[in-house]
């Protein structure tokens, strides 16, 4: 094992509090990791980085986000309902006006991108893996570990929003590793897969894009 007593009770809490109490839970186990990280000046090993070439970083994310979204509207998420028989449940979601629009891009970005990114790619991951032995194989571990997690948290959704995101979760997780644990990459994804899905439901396209494929 590789993490420090703290480090493993503070991984310990964050996973029992997301569990318990799914979205209140998230906002906790930030908070707790947060004030961890910046007493400890341990962002970099979250793979919080200062940014460079944000330009191209963004178009590259940008480009990966709204893919992903797609792909999830017109195959992942047909399909995981035609399984399920249950459609997942954006009742949450109030895209009523611009103003509500906007401030829901503002979220995706924020607390989706920046906030689940920090807590379930940057460090659960990276902290899971060293419980276990932080190796490659401790790394997959861990990213399903922590998509697993991901999509419990969803469960608002309903069963399938919880399958779904799980899966968008270990997108999310992927994309983390695959460029060597930079977590802008997926902070950005993320935020522009939740824009692309904000854009669909706003302008009323879910489901018409949703049936493309399957009628």
């Amino acid at each position: 094992m590789n993490l420090n007593k703290a480090e493993l009770i503070i991984t310990i809490l964050a996973l029992v509090l997301i569990i318990a109490i799914p979205q209140y839970g998230v906002i906790a186990a930030f908070v707790i990791v947060i004030a961890y990280l910046k007493r400890n000046k341990l962002f970099a090993t979250i793979g919080l980085q200062k940014p460079e070439n944000i330009i191209s970083k963004i178009i590259t994310c940008a480009l990966m986000g709204v893919a992903i979204e797609l792909i999830a509207e017109t195959v992942l998420n047909p399909l995981i309902e035609n399984i399920t028989e249950s459609k997942i449940d954006l009742s949450a979601v109030d895209l009523s006006s611009v103003t509500s629009y906007l401030i829901w891009i503002v979220i995706g970005f924020v607390l989706g991108g920046l906030l689940e990114e920090i807590l379930f790619r940057g460090f659960l991951i990276t902290r899971i893996s060293k419980m276990i032995k932080d190796n490659q194989i401790s790394d997959i571990i861990a990213l399903l570990i922590s998509s697993s997690v991901f999509g419990l948290c969803h469960l608002y959704q309903g069963w399938s929003g919880v399958i779904s995101t799980g899966i968008i979760g270990l997108i999310f997780g992927i994309i983390f590793l695959a460029f060597k644990k930079n977590l802008w990459y997926s902070i950005l994804t993320h935020g522009f897969v939740n824009l692309t899905g904000l854009t669909i439901l706003y302008f009323n396209y879910y489901d018409t894009i949703e049936k493309l494929i399957f009628k």
